[in-house]
C-alpha cells in the first residue's frame, strides 16, 4: 500500500513537470507573426518587353522583416487580371525583377514587406507597361558621311535601325550637324536642318511629329532611370525640340522621353520611348568631320498608347504646335 502511495506521488510530480515544460506562453520557438511596416518609395523601370525592375526603400524598422513580395497585377477593364508575385529574401534588399509579363499590358506594381508569411500593407502603387530595349548601342553619324545614317527609326516594322536621309520620313530622332557643324544637336527630325520650311526631306518625305518629354541627367545607362509614377501624369512640351549637345553639362550621359504622334490612325495614336546619349571619354561626340558620331541606347514600346513614356491626352497640349506647322507648310 505504501508503495502504491509513493508511486502516485512520483507520477504526480512527473505530470507537474511536463505541464510546466509545455507552457506555450514561455515557448521560445513560437513563430513571430508580427505584421511588418510597409516599404516606401517604390519606383520601376522596364527591363524588357516582359519584365519590370522594382526599386524601393525598406521600412525604418527591419527587425521583423525577412524579405519582400513584389507584385504585378494586370489591369483590365472592370477589374484585375493575371497576378505575378516574386519573393526577394533579405531585410535590406531594395531591388528585384518581376518577369513573365505580357508585352502591351499595363500592370499595377507594388511591394509588401514579409515577416515569414505575414505581409505588410502595400507600398505606393505604380501603373507601368514593360517596354523593349534596343539591341546594343546605335551610332548616328554626321550628315557629311556617305555610308552611315544620321537618323534613328525606332517605331518601325522590323525594329529600330539607323537610317540614311533617303528614309528620313521614318526618323524618330536625328543627329544634326547641318545646322551648325561646330555645335551639333539631337532631337526631332522636324526641327532639324534636314527638312525645309514645309517639314519635308529632299526626297519629298514628310518628317514625323515627335515630341519630347522629361529629360534625364546624371545617368550612364537606362538601368539608372527609375520612375516613381506613370509618365502619363506629366505634362509634355507644346513643341518639337532639338537639344544642343554642347549645352548639356555634367560628366555623364543624358537622355529624354519621346512620343511619336501617329497621324495615320483615327483617332490619332502615340508611340513612346526613351533615348540615352552616351558620354564617352568625357564627350558626347566621337570623331571629327564625316566620322563624327554619337552613341545612343533606347527603350521603346511595341504597342501604341501605353503609359510608358509621357502618355497623356496630349492633343490639347500640342494643338498650338500642330496649327503652327500646318500654317507654315501652306
Amino acid at each position: 500500500m505504501k508503495n502504491i502511495f509513493r508511486l502516485n506521488i512520483v507520477m504526480a510530480a512527473i505530470a507537474a513537470l511536463v505541464m510546466v515544460g509545455c507552457n506555450t506562453n514561455d515557448d521560445p520557438i513560437t513563430p513571430n507573426d508580427e505584421k511588418p511596416s510597409a516599404p516606401s518609395g517604390t519606383m520601376v523601370q522596364s527591363v524588357s518587353g516582359t519584365s519590370i525592375r522594382y526599386k524601393w526603400t525598406p521600412p525604418t524598422n527591419t527587425s521583423n522583416v525577412t524579405g519582400y513580395v513584389l507584385m504585378a497585377i494586370e489591369k483590365v477593364a472592370g477589374g484585375t487580371g493575371a497576378k505575378r508575385e516574386v519573393i526577394v529574401s533579405g531585410s535590406s534588399s531594395s531591388t528585384g525583377v518581376v518577369g513573365g509579363l505580357t508585352e502591351g499590358k499595363i500592370y499595377e506594381c507594388m511591394v509588401h514587406a514579409l515577416n515569414d508569411t505575414t505581409r505588410s500593407d502595400a507600398s505606393n502603387a505604380i501603373d507601368w507597361a514593360p517596354a523593349q530595349r534596343g539591341t546594343g548601342t546605335f551610332k548616328l553619324y554626321s550628315s557629311l558621311n556617305a555610308t552611315e545614317g544620321s537618323g534613328l527609326g525606332i517605331f518601325r516594322t522590323g525594329g529600330p535601325a539607323v537610317l540614311k536621309i533617303a528614309n528620313g520620313g521614318d526618323w524618330d530622332v536625328c543627329f544634326d550637324d547641318k545646322f551648325n557643324p561646330t555645335d551639333p544637336r539631337i532631337g526631332s527630325p522636324g526641327q532639324s536642318a534636314y527638312v525645309d520650311n514645309a517639314y519635308k526631306f529632299p526626297n519629298g518625305q514628310s518628317s514625323k511629329v515627335v515630341y519630347t518629354g522629361r529629360t534625364y541627367t546624371g545617368i550612364n545607362s537606362l538601368d539608372e532611370i527609375y520612375e516613381s509614377e506613370a509618365l502619363n501624369t506629366n505634362p509634355v512640351p507644346t513643341t518639337e525640340l532639338m537639344y544642343q549637345l554642347s549645352s548639356i553639362g555634367g560628366s555623364t550621359g543624358w537622355g529624354y522621353a519621346l512620343a511619336w504622334k501617329d497621324e495615320s490612325t483615327s483617332p490619332v495614336s502615340y508611340w513612346y520611348g526613351k533615348l540615352i546619349v552616351k558620354r564617352i571619354g568625357g564627350t558626347f561626340i566621337q570623331g571629327t568631320g564625316s566620322g563624327a558620331n554619337i552613341s545612343v541606347d533606347i527603350s521603346y514600346q511595341n504597342v501604341k498608347d501605353l503609359p510608358y513614356a509621357i502618355k497623356q491626352r496630349i492633343e490639347n497640349h500640342i494643338r498650338f504646335e500642330t496649327s503652327r506647322r500646318e500654317a507654315q507648310a501652306r
